[in-house]
């Protein structure tokens, strides 16, 4: 019998760290939203036992860039990582490609939220060539996809319709080589890449929101986690990146604020009620900074 996990919702809201960060909505309303994910994912099983599998859905850029756009989150040239990089990642190392592939799909949304269209097709063709690399170049390449994409760069209703076909395809080709763990991989890195992009925008516009972004990142991190334990055995490196997603965590429970929320509403915590002193939060940016220069690094 086979049970299917799906990360899409994780997917939708792996960006929320930008859409706070431009308000919206009070506490109430978002800690009710964070209820809402964290019972539609943790109803779902994550294991993997004799009799059942697990499919894991690739990051869509445009259900990303759908809710960046919303937030009008600021572009800052030289946050993403160059696609000149993309020359250093041509090892034999699966999971570091992969969590490359995540970094290069965010950093394409990115650039498409904020109608920056040559960089757009650039980063597409970089995420094209490293699909190659860990056997996804046909969810990439057929259908005139490149054609297709760039013929319909500016129309973001055709961009969506194609970066699903890929996904769709991603996720089949992924199912049939029993490979569905790769999908968490390239998640884990578009989620670190959007943590990266939010703290740096951060700092250099002085959000209030930013404690916001982090709680609701970091109810959607645990979730990771559950599934990095869940394939830890697939790939020694998966252990590697687990600590990491670790290491965040314990830094955000130690938070003085979320601890003393936890002691007396363990399960969601309300954003309004938190606060974050700017040491912690500094902190944290440079955790995230030190994880995301390991990826990228190559």
């Amino acid at each position: 019998m086979k049970k299917i996990f799906s990360y899409n919702i994780l997917i939708g809201l792996g960006v929320l760290l930008f859409t706070s960060s431009c308000g919206g909505g009070s506490g109430a309303d978002k800690k009710e939203e964070m209820k809402d994910v964290v019972a539609s994912v943790d109803s779902t099983p994550v294991t993997n036992n004799n009799n059942e599998t697990s499919l894991y859905s690739l990051p869509s850029p445009m259900q990303i860039a759908s809710i960046l756009k919303k937030a009008g989150l600021k572009y800052y040239t030289g946050l993403t990582n160059a696609t000149d990089n993309l020359n250093k990642y041509n090892s034999s190392n699966t999971v570091g490609k992969t969590l490359i592939m995540g970094v290069y799909l965010s950093d394409l949304s990115y650039c498409m939220l904020n109608k920056k269209t040559e960089e757009g097709k650039n980063y597409f063709k970089t995420c094209t060539q490293l699909s190659e690399s860990i056997g996804l170049a046909k969810a990439f390449q057929d259908n005139n996809v490149p054609q297709r994409l760039e013929k319909n760069m500016t129309n973001e209703d055709s961009v969506s319709n194609i970066m699903s076909e890929i996904q769709l395809q991603s996720d089949n080709m992924l199912e049939e080589n029993q490979q569905e763990y790769i999908s968490v991989i390239a998640f884990s890195g578009a989620w670190i890449e959007c943590m990266y992009i939010g703290t740096q925008v951060y700092m250099k516009e002085k959000n209030a929101n930013v404690s916001t972004n982090i709680i609701e990142q970091m109810g959607i991190a645990e979730n990771i986690i559950k599934a990095l334990k869940a394939n830890s055995s697939k790939d020694a490196d998966v252990t590697i990146l687990l600590q990491d997603m670790n290491a965040l965590n314990d830094m955000y429970n130690n938070f003085k604020s979320v601890k003393e929320i936890k002691a007396t509403d363990p399960d969601v915590i309300d954003p309004a009620k938190i606060t974050i002193s700017l040491d912690e939060l500094l902190g944290f940016s440079k955790k995230i900074e030190e994880i995301r220069a390991r990826i990228i690094k190559g």
